[in-house]
C-alpha cells in the first residue's frame, strides 16, 4: 500500500513538472515572437528616422558649400 502511494506520488511530481516546463516553454515561444514582431518596427523606425537626418544634413552641408543663398 505504501509503494503504491510513493508510485502515485512520483507519477503526480512527474506530470506536474511535465505540465510547468511544456508552459514554460510555450509562453516563451508565444512571447518571442511578438517581440521579434516590435523589434522589426523599432528597426524600420529607425532606419527611416537614419534616413531624414541624413537627409537634413546632406541638405545643410550644400546649404552651407552654395553660401546659403537663393540666387532668385
Amino acid at each position: 500500500m505504501e509503494n503504491r502511494r510513493f508510485t502515485v506520488g512520483i507519477v503526480g511530481v512527474y506530470l506536474f513538472s511535465v505540465g510547468l516546463l511544456s508552459g514554460i516553454i510555450f509562453d516563451r515561444i508565444r512571447f518571442d515572437e511578438s517581440r521579434t514582431v516590435i523589434l522589426k518596427e523599432l528597426d524600420q523606425h529607425r532606419d527611416r528616422l537614419h534616413q531624414h537626418l541624413m537627409t537634413m544634413e546632406r541638405e545643410a552641408s550644400v546649404e552651407q558649400y552654395t553660401g546659403g543663398s537663393n540666387p532668385e
